[in-house]
């Protein structure tokens, strides 16, 4: 994967977590939140957007991060 195919990716990525987070505050916000069913939802949305957010950072092996490329 060259760099400008992971930064696509990694932004994807983080779209993704930003979308799981939306979805987390919208159950939230419902009249029915505080529901052991919603409540699960939440935790589980929460738990995607930091696992997608931490796969963000994540170097894969043999591809250059882009401030290690630049002092190349």
């Amino acid at each position: 994967m060259n760099p400008h195919e992971l930064a696509a990716f990694r932004a994807g990525l983080l779209h993704a977590s930003h979308l799981a987070l939306i979805a987390a505050l919208t159950i939230e916000l419902r009249d029915d939140a505080g529901e052991l069913r919603q409540q699960s939802a939440v935790a589980a949305l929460r738990g995607l957007a930091e696992g997608l957010k931490a796969d963000t950072t994540h170097q894969p092996a043999g591809v250059q991060h882009h401030a290690d490329a630049q002092l190349a």
